[in-house]
């Protein structure tokens, strides 16, 4: 289901943007902050106001109450109602989400083109998710004609940002030549972004390359660790993948290997 591309984007930190109101601007860190303390009835309280008066953050905000039942009884119409209002000022998140709810079936029923158009909007302002989503309705053909061009154009886009599934999906459409030349070194230097941004599936394809020299460098220790730091997060043959490539390393590689994959820490996002 294409729900599951990327999930329904929660509140987020707060922007420090320009705001009209200064006592606008602390309201809406100070319902942040009783958002981020679980204290969803005070949230709402400070937020409403600002919603009204068109900040988009709160009437985002506001959005997400609705939707997650925090503070308000649970009401996916009124999610919608705050959602429009800002993205009708172009906040690119209340898109983002208003895209995946027409995917999901708004009322039961996909809309393809509804979520295209919010979908495109978002994208256009350079929101990595929008683009990365976008990628994928491309390549499946979901409402669109399928393109691999766009969908790769899309993919490049968000990986561009450091967007790790966006650059998993770029690295196997250099792999496949699909919407763009196969070249194993940009399939493995993107392979590489997306594994060191802590995306198992990545990690597991950029052991298997460097394991075989394929677009990389060979590095059995370098392979091993990758193998590893997949294998514990459950990817599907990267346990094989590791217990494969240890039988071809040295007792003091493999050490090497498994202080590396222990040491390993994705950035924080």
């Amino acid at each position: 289901m294409l729900m599951n591309i990327t999930r329904i984007s929660v509140a987020a930190a707060v922007l420090t943007v320009a705001t009209s109101s200064v006592g606008f601007a602390s309201d809406f860190e100070a319902g942040y902050d009783a958002f981020q303390a679980g204290r969803f009835e005070r949230a709402h309280e400070l937020w409403l106001p600002l919603a009204q008066a068109g900040d988009a953050r709160a009437q985002f905000n506001i959005g997400v109450l609705y939707t997650e039942g925090r503070g308000v009884r649970r009401d996916k119409t009124r999610a919608i109602e705050w959602w429009r209002l800002a993205g009708e000022q172009g906040h690119a998140r209340a898109l983002h989400n208003l895209a995946l709810l027409h995917i999901g079936g708004v009322r039961g029923a996909q809309d393809y083109d509804e979520a295209l158009t919010y979908l495109t909007k978002a994208a256009e302002v350079g929101f990595a998710n929008s683009q990365y989503t976008l990628g994928k309705m491309y390549h499946y053909g979901l409402g669109v004609t399928k393109d691999f061009g766009e969908s790769a154009r899309y993919f490049t886009a968000a990986a561009q940002q450091g967007f790790a599934k966006a650059a998993y999906n770029l690295g196997k459409a250099y792999r496949d030549g699909h919407g763009v030349a196969v070249d194993d070194t940009r399939s493995a230097a993107w392979f590489r972004v997306a594994a060191e941004a802590g995306y198992g599936k990545a990690q597991r394809h950029l052991a298997r390359r460097l394991a075989k020299g394929r677009g990389v460098e060979r590095n059995d220790v370098e392979a091993l660790m990758w193998a590893i730091v997949a294998a514990t997060q459950d990817v599907s043959g990267a346990s094989e993948l590791r217990e494969t490539i240890r039988l071809s390393l040295t007792a003091d590689q493999v050490k090497e290997a498994e202080n590396r994959a222990r040491d390993f820490r994705p950035p924080a996002r």
